[in-house]
């Protein structure tokens, strides 16, 4: 059975009409998502070792690299050669000409500086009591720094990063966001809003991220949320980057666009505290999220796609969740996917791979169900969610 064209979708609707996705299971979306529901893993070996206290000797601590693509990369670089590969992806699949692009939005979401403060606090901290200015300044000559970081992103990452495709959108049209997982339902709300307001035709909305080298595995490894053989509670890092194209039906009507799936509704909300606050994680933003992108749709989502990593603080979190929204609105035999079971942990590209996800299993027609939730959560304040619809009843064949 064929996709549908954007022709039978109403002209406010918001169509997903392409993406891109690279992982350490596949440098395609296709790969990717099929590898994954094949359940297939790669495993590298990362810098860091950590002592078997069995064998008496230092292992190499495990994660998901996106081996041969980024290897001998680091910082801006190593994220430069995730998103690259994935909008080469994106473009490929949707069929975005040049002709397109002047009414085009780009929005990115990029890692924060929420590990790499916190491991600085924690120093600062071990090393015992030291003036109040002392460790003012230390705080903030690393938010100058990251401010730094944030502007070699925008000024020089983006540009290089639109450049091999031939991406020639106008820098008004472009914006970046940093946080955890949840930046991505930040992200898309803005584009939803903008595309209605007819700001923008078409938006491409993605994340990269990466904690598989250098300074942000370091970051995660000494607060201690990774996995490993002394530590079963915690996450195998990992690295990646997805985008998703979001269209206005009726520009996709005017360029013949065919439609993947409905982007539905999508929200944010925050705690009052984050991982680190010794506060126990309640549930009660993520179930506002929930509520909030299911207020306004009859669906009743059979899947929901979450990300959960391994962590305790994650799952109480959702388990919470769960028990506050029980017999409201999501159905009792709702199925679960979880992304960093085949991904790793990749923060801000957690979102659109999730989408990726999503929209692949109702194409192929393993979703389960005509509607997923994508419910994102991070060790900051922030939770998102994003709701995303299938165009075509279940017909039991991939289409």
């Amino acid at each position: 059975m064929t996709r549908p064209t954007s022709t039978s979708l109403a002209s406010g609707a918001i169509a997903i009409t392409g993406m891109g996705l690279t992982t350490s299971i596949g440098l395609d979306v296709v790969a990717s998502c099929a590898s994954a529901r094949a359940g297939v893993t790669q495993w590298t070996q990362l810098d860091i070792e950590e002592p078997d206290l069995e064998t008496l000797e230092s292992v190499p601590l495990k994660g998901h690299a996106v081996r041969g693509l980024t290897d001998g990369f680091d910082g801006i670089a190593r994220l430069l050669r995730l998103g690259v590969s994935a909008l080469e992806d994106l473009v490929n699949y949707s069929g975005l000409g040049p002709e397109a692009h002047p009414r085009t939005g780009f929005f990115l979401c990029l890692p924060g500086h929420f590990h790499s403060t916190w491991r600085l606090m924690a120093k600062l901290l071990g090393q015992g009591p030291a003036p109040d200015e002392v460790a003012l300044r230390e705080l903030q000559d690393h938010f100058d720094e990251q401010e730094q970081l944030r502007e070699k992103l925008e000024e020089r990452m983006v540009p290089s990063l639109l450049s091999p495709r031939g991406l020639s959108i106008p820098p008004a049209l472009r914006s970046c966001f940093y946080g955890g997982p949840a930046v991505f339902a930040q992200a898309v709300a803005q584009a939803v809003r903008r595309l209605r307001a007819r700001e923008l035709d078409r938006c491409i909305v993605g994340g990269i991220d990466t904690c598989v080298h250098g300074a942000p595995l370091a970051d995660v490894h000494e607060l201690g949320l990774l996995r490993t053989e002394q530590q079963p509670s915690g996450f195998f890092p990992g690295e990646a980057a997805g985008f998703v194209l979001l269209e206005r039906a009726d520009a996709a009507r005017a360029r013949g666009a065919r439609a993947e799936a409905l982007l539905s509704a999508a929200a944010l909300a925050e705690e009052s505290f984050d991982r680190f606050s010794g506060v126990p994680p309640q549930g009660a933003a993520l179930k506002a999220v929930t509520e909030a992108c299911l207020r306004e749709t009859q669906a009743r989502p059979g899947l929901v796609i979450v990300n959960l990593n391994g962590d305790e603080f994650r799952a109480r979190d959702f388990g919470t969740a769960l028990v506050r929204l029980r017999g409201s609105v999501l159905p009792d035999d709702f199925r679960q996917w979880f992304p960093p079971a085949s991904f790793g942990e990749t923060g801000a590209a957690t979102g659109a791979a999730s989408v990726c996800l999503a929209v692949r299993g109702f194409s192929r027609n393993y979703a389960g169900s005509r509607a997923a939730l994508v419910l994102l959560l991070g060790d900051d304040e922030a939770r998102g969610a994003v709701l995303v619809e299938d165009l075509l009843p279940s017909s039991g064949q991939a289409r």
